[in-house]
């Protein structure tokens, strides 16, 4: 066969396999799209001047903080790893570097949907275990910073 008449035969066939190939092929519907996985972003004025900070993260556990080297602080390599914040009263929004990178490892551990399953309250309430013992009460005014937290503005 001849280029020529391969050519004119491919030309009269593609314009019926276009068709074929369009009616053939449907839109599939895969539904919602999933939640975003780092959805849990509650206020970060909030973590930083709101209490959550100063009341629950840096309060002093019998002379231990969470931001200490031997528990959660940068370089301990735990999924909650805390940095010494830059100081300053307030913290400015957007909040500096130090200030992110802690709001940042703490809402990786937080659920806003079940906050008492998030591991930012779980673990130091004693709900699962905690390398750091049982700090606070599942129920006590941390717990009660975390859901303000979740709900704040």
């Amino acid at each position: 066969m001849s280029a020529l008449r391969c050519l004119r035969l491919f030309a009269a066939v593609l314009p019926a396999m276009a068709g074929t190939l369009a009616a053939g092929c449907s839109t599939v519907d895969l539904g919602d799209p999933p939640a975003d996985v780092n959805a849990c972003r509650p206020s970060q004025d909030f973590f930083a001047n709101g209490g959550l900070w100063d009341m629950f993260l840096d309060k002093d556990y019998g002379g231990k903080h969470c931001k200490d080297a031997a528990c959660h602080g940068d370089g301990a390599g735990r999924p909650l790893s805390l940095k010494i914040p830059e100081p300053g009263t307030p913290v400015p929004l957007p909040l500096p570097a130090n200030w992110m990178a802690n709001y940042i490892s703490a809402t990786e551990q937080m659920q806003c949907s079940n906050v008492h399953s998030s591991p930012l309250l779980a673990n130091p309430a004693g709900i699962v275990p905690h390398g750091g013992r049982k700090l606070i009460e599942p129920d006590g005014p941390e717990a009660t910073l975390i859901e303000m937290w979740v709900t704040a503005p």
